[in-house]
Formats: structure tokens, sequence, C-alpha cells
């Protein structure tokens, strides 16, 4: 009896750590994140009318490789550890804060940031081949 507690036990911890350090899927959570918050300010230059639209601050995030090269002045993305991420840190600021990202609309909610984490500290997975876009 005790062997058949002791087992149940193992598998409510086990399913319960598994719930608890899911991936978080690149696809379904952090494309259409990153597409709906960030990639309007932060894609490739594009013209807007006769004026050639800049990634501000030289981020772009179109891709992980260029997510990874960083902005003009930083390194943005310490893979394994989001609380050492600058663009982890941007997005926790306070609501009023100069530096808080995104500058413009609604910050991160509590779900967001978790998912930015969660990709953040589990890797920065990215679908191979996937470019985001911005909207038009």
């Amino acid at each position: 009896m005790k062997k058949l507690i002791a087992a149940i036990a193992c598998g409510i911890v086990f399913t319960a750590s598994s719930t608890i350090n899911a991936a978080v899927d690149f696809d379904k959570q952090v494309k259409p994140l990153l597409e709906a918050k960030c990639i309007n300010c932060h894609a490739a230059p594009y013209k807007s009318g006769s004026r050639t639209k800049k990634p501000k601050a030289g981020l772009r995030i179109d891709t992980r490789e260029n997510l990874l090269k960083g902005s003009d002045d930083n390194k943005v993305i310490k893979i394994g550890d989001a609380g050492k991420s600058l663009f982890y840190q941007r997005s926790i600021l306070p609501a009023d804060h100069d530096d808080i990202m995104p500058p413009k609309g609604d910050p991160l909610n509590k779900v967001e940031l978790s998912v930015l984490k969660d990709w953040i500290d589990s890797g920065l997975k990215w679908t191979d081949g996937v470019v985001l876009k911005r909207k038009e």
C-alpha cells in the first residue's frame, strides 16, 4: 500500500512539474505576442509614403538572428536568463516609466509577461524559417 501511495504521489508531482515547466509554444504564444506588441517598431526598414522607416534603436526582431544581434547599443537577450535580458527588463518597467516597452498602447499583461519570460528562460526557441511580419 505504501508503494502504491508513493507511486501516485510521484505521478502527481511529475504531472504538476511537467505542466508548470511546459515549453512555451512559439507559433501559438510568442509569435502572436511579438507581432501584436513589438514588430511594428522593430521590423526591417520599410517605405511609408516618401520616408523610409527604420527599426527603433536599430533593433530588429523579425528573425531570431536579428533579435540576438541586439540594438544599436546593446545585446538585448541573454538566452536562458530573462532577468538579465534587456528585452524582458524593459517590458516589466512601471507603466509610466520612459523606457517601458511597448511605449504606446497597453503594457504587456501578466500572461504575456509570463510567456515572454518563459520563452527566454527556456532557450528562445523559434520555428525554423519564421519571419515576423508587421501589420500593414
